[in-house]
C-alpha cells in the first residue's frame, strides 16, 4: 500500500468515526428530551392524582382548583369518567392536537393503592409512547388509573423531540459534509504539495539508478520541505556531475600525460629490436631519452599516488614545524633554481610554529614557489612572507609577473588544469602542483587562495591553523 492509498484509508476512518459519534450524539440527545418529556408528565400526572376526582357528569369547572397552567403548556390533560366520557382540562397550545383511544387508554392505565386523596406524595409512573396526535405524530402518555373506574390521561406530543432531532440530524449532516469536503481539499492540498513531488522525486531516482545522469525533479517552492528535497536532489545530482566529469576529466588528463612517456618509451624499444640504432652514440642517446621519459613519468606517478593517498584521508605526520626556517630554505633553493631571479623572505616573523607533516607542507609550498618560477619572466621579483592573523597562520608567495586572467584563475587548483590552451608541458608542469598544495593545506585544516591582478602580479595564500596550548 502506497503513502497516498493510507492517507485515503486513514481520511475514511476518520470520517467514519465522527459519523458515528454524530449517530451517538443524536440518539443520546432523544434520550434525553424524552426523559425530560418523562418527568414533566410524571410530576402533572401526580399533582392531577392529588386534585381530581372524577365522577358521571363531572365537568372541568367543579374540579377543585386549576390545572397546574405555568408548567402545562405544552402538555395534554383529560379524565375519563366510568361512563367513558372524556372530559379535557388542558390543550397544548401548539403542536398537533390529541385524540386519545379511550379503549387504549384504559388498557395502558396504571393503578395506584388508596384514594386519590390518600395517596398522597409522588407516585412512580412509566410513560408509554402512542399514535394519539393528528398528522401521525407520537406522543408520550402517562394513563393512570384512580379507582372506581376513572383515568387521568398526562400526553405531550414528541413533535419538539423530533424537530430536534432533525435539526442536529441536518447540522451533523452539513456538518460531515463540510469536513468530508475539508479532508478531500486537505487531501489535494498534500498531494499536490507532498506526495506528487514525492512520487515525481522517486520516478527520477529510479532513472538516475538506471544510468540517467541528465534527470533533475522539477520543485515550486524552497519553503516546503519538499520543495527542499526536490532542490537537495537537484544540486546532489549537480555536485554528481560535476564530479562525474572532474573525473572522466582526471582520468583523460592522467591518460594524456602517461601516453606521451610511454609512447617515447615504446618508440625507443621498437627502434632498438628494429635495428635502428646501429651505433653506440644512437644507442647512449635512446637511453638518454628514455631515462628522461621514464623519470617524467615516475614523477607522475608520485604526484597521482599522493593525491590519491590525500583524498583517502591517510594520516600525517604531524610535528611542531617552525615555518621561519622551511620557508628560508624554500627561499634559497628557489634563489638557486634562478640566481637571475630577486627573491625576497625578509617578511618571515621568528616563531611561527604550525603543527603539521614537514614533507607534505614543503611540497605545497614549493609547488607555490615552483607555479611562480615557471609561469613569470626571471626577472620577476619573487617573496615568501608568514604572519599571524587571529589563530591562523598566514603564508604567501607573491610574484610580479603578468598575473593570471580571471578565467583561469578559477581553476588554478583543478587537477590537470593549464592556463594556456594546448596541453604543451616543455616548461616542466604537469598541472598537479597546485591541486597537491591545496589537498595538503586541506588536510591540515587549512585553506588556499589566489589573487591575481593582471599586470601587477600574484599572490598564493595558505592559512593554517597555530599550534593549541
Amino acid at each position: 500500500m502506497n503513502l497516498r492509498s493510507r492517507l485515503l484509508a486513514v481520511a475514511v476512518a476518520i470520517t467514519a468515526l465522527i459519523v458515528l459519534l454524530l449517530i451517538g450524539i443524536v440518539m443520546r440527545q432523544r434520550v434525553v428530551l424524552t426523559d425530560q418529556v418523562d418527568d414533566q408528565l410524571e410530576l402533572v400526572a401526580n399533582a392531577m392524582i392529588r386534585r381530581v376526582g372524577i365522577q358521571d357528569g363531572l365537568a372541568a369547572s367543579s374540579l377543585p382548583g386549576e390545572p397546574p397552567d405555568a408548567s402545562t403548556s405544552d402538555i395534554y390533560i383529560a379524565a375519563v369518567s366510568p361512563s367513558d366520557l372524556l372530559v379535557v382540562l388542558s390543550e397544548p397550545v401548539s403542536g398537533p392536537p390529541i385524540t386519545p383511544d379511550i379503549d387504549a387508554a384504559r388498557a395502558l392505565a396504571q393503578p395506584i393503592a388508596g384514594s386519590p386523596v390518600e395517596a398522597g406524595g409522588s407516585v412512580a409512573l412509566d410513560p408509554s409512547t402512542l399514535r394519539w396526535a393528528d398528522g401521525g405524530a407520537d406522543v408520550r402518555a402517562v394513563v393512570v388509573d384512580i379507582g372506581q373506574d376513572r383515568t387521568v390521561i398526562v400526553a405531550r406530543s414528541t413533535t419538539a423531540i423530533d424537530d430536534a432531532q432533525r435539526q442536529i440530524l441536518f447540522a451533523s449532516a452539513l456538518s460531515i459534509l463540510a469536513m468530508i469536503a475539508g479532508l478531500g481539499l486537505a487531501m489535494w492540498w498534500v498531494d499536490r504539495l507532498g506526495l506528487a513531488p514525492i512520487g515525481r522525486l522517486t520516478a527520477a531516482a529510479e532513472e538516475v539508478a538506471a544510468g540517467r545522469s541528465d534527470r533533475r525533479v522539477e520543485h515550486s517552492s524552497s519553503n516546503s520541505e519538499t520543495g527542499r528535497l526536490g532542490a537537495a536532489f537537484n544540486a546532489m545530482l549537480d555536485a554528481r556531475q560535476v564530479s562525474d566529469d572532474r573525473q572522466r576529466r582526471f582520468v583523460a588528463n592522467a591518460s594524456h600525460e602517461l601516453r606521451t612517456p610511454l609512447t617515447a618509451l615504446r618508440g625507443y624499444a621498437d627502434l632498438y629490436f628494429a635495428g635502428g640504432l646501429s651505433t653506440p652514440e644512437a644507442i647512449d642517446d635512446a637511453m638518454r631519452r628514455i631515462q628522461v621519459e621514464s623519470a617524467r613519468m615516475a614523477a607522475l606517478t608520485e604526484d597521482l599516488l599522493t593525491l590519491a593517498s590525500l583524498d583517502e584521508g591517510r594520516p600525517l605526520d604531524l610535528i611542531d614545524l617552525d615555518l621561519t626556517q622551511l620557508l628560508t630554505d624554500i627561499a634559497a633553493d628557489a634563489a638557486a633554481i634562478q640566481p637571475d631571479r630577486p627573491v625576497d623572505c625578509e617578511g618571515v616573523g621568528d616563531g611561527l610554529v604550525v603543527r603539521a607533516d614537514r614533507d607534505l607542507l614543503t611540497q605545497a609550498i614549493t609547488a607555490a614557489t615552483s607555479n611562480a618560477l615557471r609561469h613569470t619572466p626571471a626577472e620577476a621579483g619573487l617573496k615568501l612572507a608568514a604572519s599571524l592573523e587571529a589563530n591562523t597562520v598566514h603564508v604567501s608567495v607573491t610574484d610580479e609577473g603578468p598575473g593570471i586572467p580571471h578565467p583561469h584563475s578559477e581553476h588554478l587548483f583543478d587537477r590537470f588544469y593549464r592556463g594556456d590552451d594546448g596541453r604543451d608541458s616543455a616548461k616542466g608542469g604537469r598541472g598537479l602542483g597546485l591541486s597537491i598544495a591545496k589537498t595538503v593545506v586541506e588536510a591540515h585544516g587549512g585553506s588556499i587562495s589566489v589573487g591575481s591582478e593582471p599586470g601587477v602580479g600574484t599572490t598564493i595564500l595558505l592559512m593554517l591553523p597555530v599550534v593549541g596550548d
